[in-house]
């Protein structure tokens, strides 16, 4: 059967995945303002700031392997639903623990994100190879909606009820608590084909692919941190640096929420556009484009720092379904595995370097360190001009 362009749009466990992947980034991305907030209760500094944020996605960031390894073996159904109803939980705590106990909570339910993501993308890749690359760009895209959303409601709440107000983002995530259990069987495994056959030509043998993957191997890891560094940097601090200047929470979610709307869109564009002119291409102008606006961004005034932002997130977005799909060619058969390994290192990567930030900021101001940031994507594009043609 001949796959059409939207088919995967019809598979119920797909849609389940894709409206986990929306809300869990929901949450993920309210994170951020309320630290920001709990910052300034705390008097934490930036350097504080970022240990948190380290914390919370070091968690995140090295479950990921193990539960996508675990999700290879007993199937996608626990695992979806379960790191949403862990998410639900800790962030309904935040929401009305004192302040803490908030930021433990917070930090302690990124292991819920830690557990969905590979197995999310393991279900999200189980379609023909025909509409792989889009299917993956799609639900990447829920989630990067997602995090666009998540600032603009935990804003609104905020400035409406407090803290008390993320008792409704929880429980909004119901509906994908529910989607996870009715529409991914237990049987799941069982009942899809094995992507084995389609992703891993049966002509190539392992010397060869050992020979051909050696390359990506080394250099993949090095564009990873660079635009994880730049990416997580931008989400974790902008919103840090836009309360530090007085600008009242729905306005910061607003802005924030800016940064998203255009890492969703060029998600989406980026997946489009590795089907008809290569991921290497793409994730070069993505590195290029993105320099400008990263650099501006900081201290621009309005409208022009809104264009800056919808901008460097449209550039920092491009390259990640590429990436992800690169690193999945690279273990074929193993797919929610090599979705926990890439999806961790970018987590971790993008926190540890975030924390350095914070660490330089409290020396040179946040504004200054946020905008050397912009050097990240120049060294990632040397790297990616020495990738083999093919690699998504």
């Amino acid at each position: 059967m001949v796959a059409t362009p939207t088919s995967f749009l019809r598979e119920r466990a797909y849609l389940a995945v894709s409206i986990t992947h929306f809300f869990v980034d929901v949450l993920n991305s309210s994170r951020t303002l309320l630290i920001a907030v709990l910052a300034l209760n705390l008097g934490l500094s930036n350097a504080q700031v970022g240990l948190s944020l380290l914390l919370y996605n070091v968690g995140n960031a090295l479950t990921q392997p193990l539960f996508g390894w675990l999700a290879d073996r007993v199937g996608p159904r626990w695992l979806v639903v379960g790191g949403m109803g862990w998410m639900i939980i800790f962030y309904a705590v935040a929401a009305v623990a004192g302040d803490w106990v908030a930021l433990v909570a917070l930090t302690v339910a990124g292991l819920g994100s830690g557990m969905f993501h590979p197995t999310g993308a393991m279900v999200a890749g189980r379609v023909q190879q025909s509409v792989r690359a889009r299917a993956t760009a799609v639900f990447f895209t829920a989630g990067q909606m997602g995090l666009f959303i998540g600032p603009i409601l935990a804003g609104l709440l905020l400035d409406l009820f407090n803290r008390p107000g993320y008792l409704i983002l929880a429980a909004l995530a119901l509906i994908a608590f529910t989607s996870g259990w009715q529409w991914i069987g237990s049987d799941y495994n069982t009942t899809k084909p094995k992507q084995t056959a389609v992703s891993s030509p049966n002509t190539t043998t392992a010397g060869t692919a050992a020979k051909l993957n050696r390359r990506p191997l080394i250099l993949l890891p090095l564009i990873i941190i660079a635009t994880s560094t730049t990416g997580i940097a931008a989400i974790n601090f902008a919103p840090k640096l836009f309360t530090d200047m007085g600008i009242d929470p729905t306005f910061v979610g607003l802005l924030a929420s800016l940064l998203m709307l255009g890492s969703a869109t060029g998600n989406t564009l980026g997946g489009y556009l590795a089907d008809r002119m290569g991921g290497k291409w793409v994730l070069l102008m993505a590195a290029l484009g993105s320099t400008i606006p990263i650099y501006l961004y900081v201290t621009a005034a309005d409208p022009l720092r809104s264009a800056m932002l919808i901008l460097a997130g449209f550039f920092i977005g491009m390259p990640h379904s590429i990436l992800v799909m690169s690193v999945q060619n690279l273990l074929p058969g193993r797919q929610a595995l090599a979705s926990g390994l890439v999806l961790g290192f970018m987590f971790f990567s993008g926190s540890v370097g975030s924390y350095v930030l914070g660490i330089v900021a409290d020396q040179t101001g946040l504004a200054t360190a946020l905008q050397a940031t912009a050097v990240l994507p120049i060294l990632a594009a040397f790297a990616i001009l020495l990738l083999p043609q093919k690699i998504s």
